[in-house]
């Protein structure tokens, strides 16, 4: 059986305590949920896209006809504070993003692309109207000025999932075959994955 990888053309960190800072620069993605030095809970979340004439190319000339399975696969590079079980939500995104120029330790921030609040830059392209999201498709909202933090499709033939014990590796790979194929068939768009607490 062969295996093919396809590289990310774009990801980046979605932060909820800083939500006009972009990422899109940054080597390391974080996934979290955390509280932050003004006592609030906090997350960060992972967005990721890969290339639509990639995805393409492996399915029509080299998978063909044949069934196949797509997995999304994230290396852990450090780990503190883990709860002793834990699970991790993979969507598909709804909405298109720019990855910008920031990294977490810009100062001044870097706000030129996505962040929790914005797909574009700091002031352009909300992710959603938090007062009506459209058919199939949700996000999650956080009062006053920190609503954001992505849009992806709703349905449970899209939402992969990975559990995690004390003793499981900590790597991520999640079966993400439905979302591939959907993609290729374009029955949705593709604008990359959201990883999520």
């Amino acid at each position: 059986m062969a295996v093919y990888k396809i590289f990310p053309e774009k990801s980046a960190t979605l932060y909820s305590y800083y939500p006009t800072l972009n990422t899109g620069l940054d080597e390391i993605l974080e996934l979290s949920t955390f509280e932050s030095i003004t006592s609030t809970n906090e997350v960060s979340r992972i967005i990721t896209k890969f290339p639509d004439s990639e995805i393409n190319d492996i399915i029509t000339n080299k998978v063909g006809t044949a069934s196949f399975d797509a997995y999304l696969k994230f290396y852990l590079a450090n780990a503190s504070s883990l709860p002793l079980n834990y699970k991790i939500f993979c969507h598909p995104l709804a909405s298109d993003w720019n990855v910008g120029t920031g990294r977490l330790a810009n100062l001044p921030i870097t706000t030129d692309g996505v962040s929790w609040g914005y797909t574009q830059e700091s002031g352009s392209g909300v992710w959603f109207n938090p007062l009506a999201f459209p058919a199939g498709q949700t996000g999650s909202y956080q009062s006053g000025s920190n609503v954001g933090g992505g849009l992806w499709w709703t349905g449970s033939q899209y939402q992969a999932t990975q559990s995690f014990t004390r003793i499981s590796d900590k790597d991520i790979e999640l079966k993400v075959t439905n979302t591939v194929n959907a993609w290729n068939s374009s029955s949705i768009a593709n604008y990359g994955f959201i990883l999520k607490h």
